[in-house]
């Protein structure tokens, strides 16, 4: 039988080994949450990078539809000359709006 020294003896060992495995333990999951916490940082740059090429894009499409739309009013609209007002490209008819019925009676 052991005596009292002997289980305190093993009561220390076993305290100072389970000590032990507690800061193993506990360096992994810091360097585990140091990583994780690298990983997301990166994720949010990658994420704001997403979000500037989707806003240069929706840009880049407003601005082509507003030249677009310029480049039609310039063909449509009077423009000022040294000789004075001269039209480009007006049509004799108007044009109906989009999806707007015709009231045309057949012949």
């Amino acid at each position: 039988m052991a005596t009292s020294t002997e289980r305190l003896a093993t009561l220390e060992q076993r305290l100072t080994d389970h000590e032990s495995r507690c800061e193993e333990r506990l360096g992994e999951i810091k360097a585990t949450s140091a990583a994780t916490l690298r990983a997301v940082e990166g994720l949010k740059g990658r994420a704001w990078g997403v979000v500037a090429a989707l806003m240069t894009w929706a840009l880049a499409q407003l601005w082509s539809e507003n030249a677009r739309r310029l480049e039609e009013l310039d063909r449509t609209l009077p423009i000022a000359t040294g000789s004075g007002l001269q039209r480009l490209a007006m049509t004799s008819q108007p044009q109906p709006a989009r999806g707007a019925a015709t009231t045309e009676i057949p012949e």
